[in-house]
């Protein structure tokens, strides 16, 4: 993984799944969406994540394993925590993410 990341993650965490969609950085105040959101377990976000990845030719194989990774990584973070009462905060947690991750929503009274 580069350890100056060009992607975010973008998170919607709930007790009943788990969203997350990757925006492309341009500068440090600039992004632009280059996913939809992918909702785990209602769909197999990783197998689409990887045909929409799959799909953009301009994406090298070395982001592709970086954003898969980190999928992987928020999603197995999730369902480690999904159950967790306690305010959740992916950021100092998922350190191999580099601080690439916002959560956009929050919902753990479902």
């Amino acid at each position: 993984m580069t350890t100056q990341s060009t992607y975010r993650f973008k998170v919607l965490w709930s007790k009943t799944y788990v969203g997350i969609a990757i925006n492309k950085k341009h500068n440090a105040n600039f992004e632009v969406p280059l996913t939809t959101f992918y909702f785990w377990p209602r769909e197999d976000g990783w197998k689409l994540l990887k045909a929409e990845l799959d799909s953009k030719p301009w994406i090298n194989e070395d982001s592709k394993i970086e954003i898969l990774n980190g999928y992987t990584t928020i999603l197995n973070y999730w369902l480690i925590n999904v159950n967790n009462k306690r305010t959740i905060s992916l950021k100092p947690t998922i350190t191999t993410l580099s601080g690439n991750v916002d959560i956009l929503g929050l919902n753990i009274l479902n």
